[in-house]
């Protein structure tokens, strides 16, 4: 496949998430008017734990848009039921360790882009660790780069961003405020 562009139509395919498996992309759109689909890492990762209790706080706000989150992660569906013991999880996490979906999507990696924005990386370091987030298992690619999609119902790609490095994304606030 290639790189998504705005005004692209969005590459369906097939996922699971925690709970529930064999679920179409094209499908799931048709229930709001807004979809964020999300790749961040592994939820081992404290920058993408950071960002998911983020999200888990501005879920109201994403409804009152009329809008949906999908987060997809490297992580395995028994990862993500164990880290429902630490956190609740109001939308759906998409279970990809075997980043098909990554692939699907041309999400490269920290090896084939730049480097991590080190001022912005100390301010992401100094919230998770105010918060006293961990590290947990590593899983999938630990290079990998996180990338947003923006998918309205008709499955046209509205926004799109490929990370260049692990902290040039939107924050989750942001995308919620200006982008959706």
């Amino acid at each position: 496949m290639a790189v998504v562009k705005k005004g692209d139509k969005a590459i369906d395919f097939k996922f699971d998430t925690i709970y529930e498996t064999g679920l179409r992309f094209s499908d799931v759109v048709k229930n709001a008017d807004t979809t964020i689909l999300h790749f961040l890492r592994y939820y081992g990762c404290r920058l993408c734990q950071l960002d998911i209790r983020e999200y888990a706080k501005l879920i109201d706000k994403i409804k009152e848009k009329n809008a949906q989150l999908y987060i997809v992660l490297q992580s395995k569906p028994s990862t993500m039921v164990k880290a429902e013991n630490e956190i609740e999880l109001p939308f759906d996490i998409i279970c990809d360790p075997d980043q098909k979906l990554y692939k699907l999507y041309e999400i490269g990696s920290l090896l084939d882009r730049g480097l991590v924005d080190q001022e912005k990386m100390a301010e992401k370091r100094k919230q998770y660790e105010d918060m006293g987030l961990v590290h947990g298992e590593y899983e999938g690619n630990e290079d990998q780069l996180p990338a947003l999609f923006i998918v309205n119902k008709d499955m046209e790609i509205t926004y799109t961003q490929y990370s260049k490095n692990l902290v040039d994304m939107p924050s989750p606030k942001e995308i919620v405020e200006n982008l959706i």
